[in-house]
Parts: C-alpha cells; sequence; structure tokens
C-alpha cells in the first residue's frame, strides 16, 4: 500500500483537527484551518500566473508562519521552491535567482529584491479572501523536484543541489516511525528555509498534528531567551546544532526545575563528548541524537543515540544508517574496506539529492561497478564493531562554522575578486573549540583590512567571513605548486596582529569593555566606534560578550542591544544603565 503524499497528510490534519493550532509565533497562533485556506489563496493566485508541476517559484521570507504557508502553497501547485534567506547577502541570492531561473517569486513585503528577473509575482502575506486552489488529480512524483538549496562551493561559487520529494518524504517517515510524537509534543521551527533540514521542521509536527513553534532571532541568538522559550512552551522537540545545545544546557542548568525536552537532535557539526555528558546532567530524561548527512542526502543519513556512548569516550559515533540509506567506506579507488579501516565515506540510497544545478561538481556523485549511484561525502570515517560510523576528518578544506558548511576555496575565490587584489589564500583554525578562517590576500598597494572585510560582507553569508584579513608579502606554495596552508598560518602567526595606539578608554567601563574585545577578537578596538563585527566578530562571540558583560554591569545587557549598537562606546553606555533602564 502506497503511503499518502505530504498533501494527503496535511489535508488529514485540516479535516481532523480544524480549529487545533498548528503554529505559534510571537504570542500569535494559527490553526490548521486557517493555515490550509492562507496556503490554498497563495496557491489559487501562484496557479494563476502559469505556477504548477514542474515550475520553480523563488520562495523568500523570514522564519514565521508566512514561511510554511509559502512552502505549502507551492507544493498544492506541484511546484518546486528555492529557499531565499534574507539574512543572505542580496548578491548573492541574486546570482542564485539567476541560476535558476525561477517561473515566479512568492515574497514577503520588502523581500523581493530581483528587479531584473522577469517573472510574476504573488506578495507572500496573510489572505482572508479570495478564491481557494483546486488540489490537482495527481501530485508529482516522487523523483520531482521539491527544493533547491545552495552550499559553499570548492569552485569559488556556491552550489545549488536539486532535491526530490522522495528525498524529502523518506527523511520525515523516519522521523515519524522511529521516532514517534508523544502526545504532549510541541516542535520547534529554528532553521531559515533556504537549508536543506528545514523541511523536518517546517512539515515534520504540521503533518502530524503536533503544534511547532516558530523561534524568533531574538531567541535564537541569545540562549538566556532560547531557554525560556523553551520552557514557556514546553517545547519538546529541537533539531540543533552542537553549540545551540551547548548553551542551552549552560542556561537550563541554572533552574534544575525547568521543563525539560523529550528528543534533542544534533546535527550539522562534530557533536563533542562533554556536551553529551553535560546533557545527561542537565536533561536526564531527553533523548540525544547525533546524527550525519549533508545537502547532498536530503539531510540525515545516519543516527546515534548517544545514551550507548561510553563516559570515556574520544568521539561520538554518528551511527548507523536511516532513512533507506546505505553507507560505505572506501579507498581511492572505490573499493570497499573493512570495518577499523579509515577512508572515504559513500552514501547510495533513497535519500541521495538529484545532482547538481547545471552539472556543476557532479564528480561527487558516481556509479560504481554494480551499477548503484553513490554520493561521495569527502569525509574520512571507519565502521566501528558494532556497525556505527564513526567521523575522522576530511578528504579536503572544507569545514564546518556554526553549523554551516564552508569551502575554503569559495572565499579565497571571492576575496581573489576585490580591487586591488592580486591573490588570496585561507586557512582554518580553531580557537575556544570554534573553528574560524583566516583569509590572507596579497596586493601591490596596501589595503585597509576594513575595506577587504566590507566587500567580502556584501557577497558571502555571515558565517563564511574571515574572523581575520591580513595582507601578506607572498603566499607560501608546497611543492607542487599549489597553496601550502599550513605554510600561511606560520606566516601569519609571524606577522602578528597589528597594535592600534588610537583608542584611550574614556572610564573604566570604556576600558573594560576594551579587555573583554580583545579578549574575544584577539586584538584591541580601534577606536571607540569600531563596529565589533567589522574587527571580525559573529553572533556567537557577541553571546559570549554578552555573558561576560554580566559581571561587570551587575546584571544581563540584553543580545539584542548590543547587535544594534555594537561599538565600545555604545555597549560601555548600556553597562552603565540602571536596571529599571533595561528594555529587554
Amino acid at each position: 500500500m502506497t503511503s499518502p503524499t505530504l498533501l494527503e497528510r496535511f489535508a488529514e490534519q485540516v479535516a481532523a483537527r480544524p480549529r487545533a493550532v498548528a503554529l505559534r509565533h510571537s504570542g500569535t497562533t494559527l490553526t490548521y484551518r486557517e493555515l490550509d485556506d492562507w496556503s490554498g489563496r497563495l496557491a489559487a493566485r501562484l496557479a494563476a500566473r502559469g505556477t504548477g508541476p514542474g515550475s520553480l517559484v523563488a520562495l523568500a521570507a523570514q522564519r514565521g508562519p508566512a514561511a510554511v504557508a509559502g512552502v505549502l502553497a507551492v507544493l498544492k501547485t506541484g511546484a518546486a521552491y528555492l529557499g531565499l534567506d534574507p539574512a543572505i547577502p542580496v548578491r548573492r541570492q541574486r546570482r542564485m535567482v539567476e541560476e535558476t531561473g525561477p517561473h515566479c517569486v512568492l515574497a514577503e513585503p520588502g523581500l523581493d529584491q530581483f528587479p531584473t528577473l522577469d517573472a510574476p509575482r504573488v506578495t507572500l502575506a496573510p489572505l482572508t479572501d479570495g478564491p481557494l486552489h483546486q488540489e490537482p488529480e495527481e501530485e508529482p512524483d516522487d523523483d520531482a523536484l521539491f527544493h533547491i538549496v545552495y552550499t559553499s562551493g570548492t569552485t569559488g561559487n556556491p552550489k545549488g543541489v536539486r532535491v526530490s520529494r522522495r528525498s524529502v518524504r523518506g527523511r520525515l517517515e523516519w522521523m515519524w516511525q522511529d521516532h514517534p510524537f508523544p502526545g504532549n509534543a510541541v516542535l520547534a521551527v529554528q532553521k531559515s528555509l533556504a537549508l536543506v533540514a528545514s523541511p523536518w521542521e517546517i512539515l515534520g509536527g504540521l503533518l502530524r498534528g503536533v503544534p511547532s513553534v516558530v523561534l524568533g532571532t531574538d531567541e535564537l541568538l541569545d540562549p538566556v531567551l532560547f531557554a525560556a522559550a523553551v520552557h514557556q512552551e514546553r517545547i519538546t522537540h529541537l533539531f540543533l546544532t552542537p553549540h545551540l545545545i551547548a548553551g542551552l544546557l549552560e542556561e537550563s542548568a541554572k533552574q534544575p526545575d525547568r521543563h525539560q525536552p523529550v528528543l534533542v537532535t544534533s546535527g550539522a557539526d562534530t557533536l563533542p563528548v562533554d556536551t553529551v555528558l553535560r546533557l545527561r546532567e542537565v536533561w536526564p530524561d531527553a533523548t540525544l541524537l547525533n546524527l550525519y548527512g549533508m545537502t547532498e542526502t536530503a539531510s540525515n543519513v545516519a543516527a546515534y543515540d548517544t545514551a550507548a556512548l561510553p563516559a570515556d569516550a574520544e568521539r561520538v559515533p554518528v551511527g548507523t544508517p536511516v532513512a533507506g540509506a546505505s553507507l560505505s567506506v572506501r579507498d581511492r579507488l572505490g573499493r570497499r574496506l573493512p570495518p577499523g579501516t579509515t577512508g572515504e565515506i559513500w552514501v547510495c540510497g533513497p535519500p541521495l539529492a538529484l545532482g547538481y544545478l547545471g552539472g556543476d561538481g557532479e564528480d561527487r556523485f558516481v556509479t560504481d561497478d554494480d551499477g548503484v549511484r553513490h554520493y561521495r561525502t569527502g569525509d574520512r570515517g571507519r565502521l566501528l564493531p558494532d556497525g556505527a560510523l564513526e567521523i575522522t576528518g576530511r578528504t579536503d578544506n572544507q569545514i564546518k562554522i556554526r553549523g554551516y558548511r564552508v569551502e575554503l576555496e569559495e572565499i579565497e575565490a571571492t576575496l581573489r575578486k576585490a580591487p586591488g587584489v592580486t591573490d588570496a589564500g585561507a586557512y582554518a583554525e580553531t580557537e575556544d573549540g570554534e573553528a574560524r578562517v583566516v583569509a590572507c590576500c596579497t596586493a601591490d598597494e596596501e589595503i585597509a583590512p576594513a575595506a577587504l572585510r566590507g566587500y567580502l560582507r556584501d557577497r558571502l553569508p555571515d558565517y563564511m567571513l574571515p574572523a581575520r584579513v591580513q595582507q601578506v608579502p607572498t603566499l607560501p606554495v608546497s611543492t607542487n605548486g599549489k597553496l601550502d596552508r599550513t605554510a600561511l598560518r606560520a606566516l601569519v602567526n609571524g606577522i602578528g596582529r597589528e597594535r592600534t595606539t588610537g583608542f584611550t578608554p574614556s572610564d573604566a567601563t570604556e576600558a573594560a569593555v576594551a579587555a573583554l574585545w580583545e579578549e574575544l577578537l584577539g586584538a584591541p578596538p580601534a577606536s571607540a566606534d569600531q563596529n565589533f563585527f567589522d574587527a571580525g566578530g559573529h553572533s556567537l562571540l557577541a553571546v559570549r560578550l554578552a555573558n561576560r558583560l554580566v559581571a561587570m554591569a551587575g546584571r544581563r545587557v540584553p543580545l539584542r542591544r548590543i547587535l544594534g549598537a555594537p561599538t565600545v562606546t555604545a555597549i560601555a553606555a548600556l553597562c552603565r544603565e540602571t536596571p529599571q533602564e533595561d528594555r529587554a
């Protein structure tokens, strides 16, 4: 018997519980009937503009109810979508739209950034009247496109990955079957719709009658607010990166009587053993799964229940195959390796993506001697005696930063195009357990680091921005003529950071803020009004800054206010405010 389609599952929930809450967000609720009507009216408008099976819709939306309604509307027309996150630089969004050539743009007000695109428009806003879309007699088959997801590319440009409906549905059905929702379940939605893992959060609870809570940006950035939301909303299911889990645990440990989740899944980055052990202490009744996957496999293809992890383990395995996937470890010639031997991990089965847009990077998808199509992940690993898979490293220069995949070659290619730059190279280093990128360039004349960072900020997502941009006399190369990243690191360490002497704190508070600044960024502020993010900061470092300011100010300084005025002068002023002035 064929399992119900995604739309059939949604229709079942609407019929069974029309007045039940489907979504909660910022104090507002949306019932199944309201969400069905909204998405149905959007779908009718899309269809009236020629959208249907085989079409692609550029879907530009903030994380929120509108994004969920937009995804459902696209599915109701039988089309696929390209998720566009407004946090992505406009230049990058436009490149994605130019490459994919969408048939229609469905965008929230103010998020249509594509004036030269000749395509119909539909505004993604609440609709209370208008015709509802008539459901097609037959949905597209499982091999049809579900969405296109962009990820960092080794050629210097992001790569578009075409993900099928089969892959997405398989991922959903695996979780529903192996980890069914309890009666009191509440699912958190915290991922951008531009990410490959977002369909689980958008549809995972919705299609099973489980209310979903869409978290706000402030809550995701600030562990204090995130922990409060988990408690107040009684959230039971969280799909997070390891650093978000660690932040939640730190805050939850301060109030042991707080609500505990039922299931926490960690993915997109290496899960530290210490985090597993800490979760056992803070949330002893919660299940923590370590998931493994990538964009080219529609998110996850392996899972490991960390309850089985020994306390003295050195690494957390990623477990055994899920969602119909098969995993193997291969040598450089593609031959299978026995358990215990390290090699490259290959994936095959239903989760595999349809391929890359335009065929770029198709050498990653290979067919073995048995005619089976595989994806070569680039991850190095080995099979343990119990059959679980353990990741040990990479075969290339790909790294993970705050859960995002980053190819150093893309950063290098972008910096190489900056005015005055003659060549560029980059390397990764680890500081306080977090990976960060140092980008270097050569030029005929001296270029201000702030100018280079500004150029990169206009073209790269926040997580790809280097923590440091350093001009060097030359880029060292190895005997085979390639960039020697180890020698480049030694060269930069020898140069050191330029010490600035122009900034003189006006009082003890500014001096203390400047000291924390230098502790986090490795260099003192160049001036009282230098921007924290232009100096190499990012959101996670801003969270650490906020945490360290507690002792100085005698209270918590709201993170959103630091982000709104990230200079020494402004941060010091926040610290001087009385608690009554705290507007968090």
